[in-house]
């Protein structure tokens, strides 16, 4: 695990996060590239944004007035979107940091060149990488980063979207946000036609200056977040983390976790990816368990347990419990073993739901939960829908 970078101000992580003006630097409208795609998504954002695109090679770009570089836009803004190759990143943060920018999306992987392509002019800071150049940038402006090897983020709680990929037109607003260090699962998360509706998905990339952590405490402030998705490859700002998941357990904000580089090939893809130290696996399982993380082993589990998070139901000490049907009893009888392991509780139905489905149920079957309602197999819509409405009616399930 590596050590914490320094803390950026909240108030530039909310500027970034949330912008009224945002600036396209490499903004293009050649089909399919990076630039045209920033484009296209940043002005797809349903947020009241102030957009100012910037190419010199460019008038004007999409019906819009384009700006030859940074310096020609009067005043800061919130967001700058960096869509320009490495060997450019660090000139045009530089600006951004002299006009006072908060923000930036860095998405290219940072590296540094190979000496046969080393740039004519001197570093910044010679015998440093490029990534600390593009942090030290940063910090010393007090602005906050997302990246860089990332794929940028989408506030759809806030109606803005920092991405320079295609994503579907309609996203569902809901109770979800999503931090994640891989670039594929942000989209994988954001494309999947499962029922989940997101305030906040944000793809960290190498967390150069803000990190999860920081995302993490954002979301929180916020107030709108009751369920947190965390996919984390490496633990940058251990303290911040920890203060952040006690915060949101204190809070009753569900935080659901998925890490990689529990094996050691695993590991050593981590480094190889992003050049961060894979968290160990004894080290993540103490942090969750002390904050009641619920931590997850696939991508499936995560979708499913975000799901079952976000639909707001929960068991409580009052009495009450689950609920369920079913059309096999050896699946029943499954179900009450996987439910006793996991300590949860069936509720206990009341006498007038008892009435209620001994009413619908094929002679023979008894009345109960969890509930066995296959008889003859007759009018089997009209049976589960019956069942199933009885039980939910229950002021204990």
């Amino acid at each position: 695990m590596s050590a914490g970078p320094e803390r950026v101000a909240p108030d530039a992580v909310r500027a970034m996060l949330a912008p009224r003006r945002v600036a396209v630097v490499g903004a293009s409208e050649r089909p399919g590239s990076f630039g045209e795609r920033l484009v296209s998504q940043v002005t797809r954002s349903t947020a009241d944004l102030e957009i100012h695109l910037v190419n010199p090679r460019y008038d004007r770009l999409h019906g819009r007035p384009c700006a030859p570089g940074l310096e020609a836009i009067d005043g800061p803004v919130d967001l700058v979107l960096l869509g320009v190759p490495d060997a450019a990143v660090e000139e045009q943060l530089t600006l951004a940091a002299h006009r006072g920018d908060r923000g930036a999306v860095l998405y290219g992987s940072l590296f540094d060149p190979v000496p046969d392509r080393a740039p004519t002019a001197p570093a910044t800071q010679p015998g440093t990488s490029l990534r600390a150049r593009v942090a030290d940038i940063a910090r010393a402006a007090d602005m906050a980063l997302v990246g860089g090897g990332c794929m940028g983020f989408v506030n759809v709680a806030a109606g803005v979207r920092a991405v320079g990929y295609v994503e579907r037109d309609e996203l569902r607003p809901g109770p979800i946000s999503v931090i994640t260090h891989s670039g594929s699962v942000f989209s994988a998360v954001l494309r999947t036609r499962r029922h989940l509706g997101f305030s906040l998905v944000v793809s960290a990339g190498q967390e150069l200056v803000t990190t999860a952590a920081a995302y993490l405490d954002h979301v929180l402030d916020q107030g709108d977040t009751r369920v947190v998705g965390l996919v984390l490859e490496t633990l940058r700002d251990p303290e911040r983390l920890r203060a952040a998941l006690a915060r949101a357990a204190r809070d009753d904000v569900a935080v659901v976790a998925l890490t990689v580089g529990a094996s050691e090939a695993g590991r050593a893809m981590v480094a190889a990816h992003s050049g961060a130290l894979a968290g160990a696996d004894g080290a993540w399982e103490a942090l969750f368990d002390a904050y009641g993380v619920v931590r997850v082993s696939d991508l499936d589990e995560l979708t499913d347990t975000l799901e079952l998070f976000a639909a707001g139901r929960r068991v409580d000490p009052a009495g009450r419990g689950i609920a369920t049907v079913h059309d096999s009893g050896a699946e029943r009888a499954l179900v009450v073993d996987v439910a006793d392991a996991a300590g949860v509780p069936f509720a206990p139905l009341g006498t007038a739901t008892l009435e209620r489905l001994a009413g619908v149920l094929d002679p023979g079957l008894l009345p109960g939960n969890p509930l066995d309602v296959w008889g003859t197999g007759a009018a089997t819509e009209d049976l589960f829908a019956g069942c199933l409405t009885a039980m939910a009616d229950d002021p204990a399930v």
